[in-house]
């Protein structure tokens, strides 16, 4: 059980990301009355900014704070979620805006397709131990 326990704590989190993304993106969209893409970046940038400190302290246990690896890894991190991103805009838009779904259920699948990938390129790219 130990050997799958950040897989465990990852997908906790990820949870906890996706509703931040959701949350945001029904504020921006469903409230302010943002665009979709609008509300899908900003949305994209709040969770990614969340997942990034729960992945490295808490999911993967990094508790290196010299600032150049910080840095390092906060630039990797966000290089990964830009093409989860961009996949998540991407989606939104074929789904909400050209094929009339709805928003919050196309929002909770795109969350699924980028949870694997994010979990997968945090795992054996941004944050494996040496």
């Amino acid at each position: 059980m130990a050997k799958y326990s950040d897989f465990f704590t990852y997908c906790v989190f990820g949870f906890l990301a996706t509703l931040v993304n959701m949350g945001t993106y029904h504020l921006l969209y469903g409230s302010a009355l943002l665009s979709n893409v609008a509300a899908t970046v900003l949305a994209w940038f709040t969770a990614v900014t969340f997942a990034f400190f729960t992945n490295k302290f808490i999911v993967f246990k990094n508790r290196e704070m010299k600032a150049v690896q910080v840095v390092r890894e906060l630039a990797m991190f966000y290089s990964a979620r830009l093409s989860t991103g961009i996949i998540d805009v991407v989606f939104m838009f074929i789904t909400v805006d050209l094929m009339t779904l709805p928003p919050l259920a196309c929002k909770f699948i795109s969350n699924i397709i980028q949870g694997i990938i994010n979990y997968l390129a945090g795992k054996l790219i941004i944050f494996r131990k040496n």
